[in-house]
């Protein structure tokens, strides 16, 4: 039989599930619960789905140590037995100033920066990214590889060694988790992800039963849902000046990366907000209204958000807070019970009921409801269950002609990813807060 490609499996996965994902359907149709036969054939689709999983893990395993071969990025017996050592390549020695630089001076890339285009280019287009065609694609890993570390010293940290290391150059990826509030609060980011994915998510559980010595037992299900994870486009553009790019200090290049990775943030912060606020409604039961057109937010609120996602057993992990600065400064002065001098809501360890919580402005405090305006959300959540997926690397694409008179470049990046809640009824909230006193 011939071996099946990496596509063959995936499409193969996809067939199986949307199988799996009819017969499963069959008993909502009608109302009823699966028979025998019918549960059988469902159980024996998602099997089927499993072990194509591992045959698919398998096989990317497989590419990805193909991949890292014929580029040559190690050395040693874990590197590319095919060539010298002279033609090896270091990717810690690449440079993204050094390739955007390139660009603007229409030159051909060259060396490892050359590489790694070519293997990003080729992970894009496995992963069904479509590239501008004129830009540098780089992959994340590439720009994050961790520095070296010398412990051994005497009195002085690092006096045996550590002050020779060089500085890494930061990716990307790493800037922008480090600035979004989502990894604060535990969001699951997952990286270097290939093609749309699609989760089940079990809905059901068994049910016990009590039965006598020898009575009958009804069969117990566990039923199954599935959500999707697809790649967009996101992209913002930074303006740099070419003095700048041509400065070949890390620390230069680390704040082209931070420029770029800060504006990404704002825009992964912006977008899971616009998520979560989706999410949270009256039609999924995990909403709170405090006021026909709003009200101030007490001590009871928030037990009663925590209320809402303990209701549906998703309070699991280390569920959180999040909100904006204008509700913690209200929550900071209302006390826990009206009409003492007790300790506030927002008490002085930075927690909300004993929970973490987490502030951020790109919270907004413009929301409406009613005749009430400037409202702000309160958001409650086992945020490991916000899954964030990144695909490919990171695209830049330089423009030297828009901001001329400045001495400017504008380098646009584009990034590639996708977010949404594993479970919604893990996440409750608060919609319409209000945040000044009468």
């Amino acid at each position: 039989m011939a071996k099946k490609t990496l596509k063959d499996l995936l499409d193969e996965r996809a067939l199986k599930f949307a199988a799996a994902e009819e017969a499963q359907k069959v008993g909502e149709t009608e109302n009823r619960n699966l028979t025998t036969d019918e549960y059988n054939k469902f159980s024996g689709l998602m099997e089927e789905v499993r072990a194509l999983d591992k045959q698919i893990a398998q096989e990317r395993s497989l590419e990805d140590f193909a991949r890292a071969r014929a580029a040559s990025v190690g050395s040693g017996s874990e590197g590319n037995r095919d060539s010298s050592a002279a033609d090896e390549r270091d990717f810690s020695k690449y440079s993204l100033n050094r390739a955007l630089l390139a660009r603007l001076d229409n030159r051909s890339l060259d060396g490892v920066e050359a590489e790694v285009q070519k293997i990003a280019e080729a992970r894009a287009k496995e992963d069904g990214i479509v590239l501008s065609g004129n830009g540098i694609v780089v992959l994340d890993s590439v720009l994050q590889k961790r520095g070296q570390t010398v412990t051994l010293q005497t009195a002085n940290p690092g006096d045996q060694g550590g002050v020779t290391v060089p500085k890494d150059v930061r990716g990307v990826l790493e800037v922008l988790q480090a600035n979004t509030f989502l990894d604060k609060v535990g969001a699951r980011f997952m990286t270097g992800l290939s093609g749309d994915l699609e989760f089940p998510v079990q809905d059901t559980v068994p049910l016990i039963q009590e039965l006598t010595e020898i009575e009958k037992m009804n069969k117990s299900e566990i039923l199954f849902s599935t959500i999707s994870l697809k790649p967009s486009r996101r992209g913002t553009t930074v303006p740099i000046s070419r003095q700048l790019l041509i400065q070949s200090s890390i620390d230069m290049q680390n704040f082209v990366i931070n420029a770029i990775g800060e504006a990404l943030s704002q825009k992964m912060n912006a977008e899971a907000v616009a998520i979560l606020l989706t999410y949270i409604t009256s039609a999924n039961g995990n909403l709170l209204a405090l006021g026909t057109n709003g009200a101030l937010p007490d001590y009871e609120d928030i037990v009663a958000l925590e209320a809402l996602v303990e209701g549906y057993n998703h309070d699991r992990g280390n569920p959180a807070y999040l909100t904006n600065s204008k509700v913690k400064a209200i929550l900071k002065t209302t006390q826990i019970f009206t009409g003492t001098s007790g300790a506030p809501v927002w008490d002085t360890t930075g927690q909300l009921n004993g929970h973490k919580a987490v502030i951020s402005n790109v919270v907004p405090s413009t929301l409406t409801k009613g005749t009430g305006t400037n409202l702000s959300p309160i958001f409650f959540g086992n945020f490991s269950d916000f899954l964030v997926g990144m695909w490919g690397g990171t695209e830049y694409v330089v423009d030297p002609y828009t901001r001329k008179e400045e001495a400017l470049i504008e380098v646009t990046a584009n990034a590639f990813w996708g977010m949404r809640p594993a479970r919604v009824k893990s996440f409750a909230g608060i919609k319409d807060a209000i945040t000044t006193r009468p």
